[in-house]
């Protein structure tokens, strides 16, 4: 993924509002009784919101690191905005491997 990808990503997945309405729209889906293959079922949008939980789940180095970013210069914050996107993006990751869900791409 190209790092505009991972921003729109990680914006989106953070965002509560964002997170609301995805989860308004699977249900939506969920509810219109569609028999269609294409129509998810209710273990793949559970995976769905674990997934979104682990993006904004906060761990202690990424903690850590916020704590730590207001004392540094303006290029080691990024560096550090950087490493809290990758450490974000590895528990994503881990929810999706651990569920099945990246199988199913597979």
């Amino acid at each position: 993924m190209d790092d505009n990808t991972i921003d729109k990503l990680s914006s989106i997945l953070s965002d509560e509002e964002s997170l609301k309405q995805i989860a308004e729209l699977a249900q939506m889906v969920m509810s219109e009784g569609n028999t269609d293959e294409n129509t998810p079922d209710i273990s793949s949008v559970m995976k769905l919101s674990a997934i979104a939980g682990a993006f904004s789940q906060k761990d202690k180095n990424t903690e850590l690191l916020l704590a730590l970013k207001p004392h540094l210069s303006d290029e080691r914050q990024k560096r550090v905005d950087n490493a809290i996107k990758i450490l974000k993006l590895t528990a994503v990751w881990n929810v999706a491997k651990e569920s099945g869900l990246i199988d199913e791409f597979f």
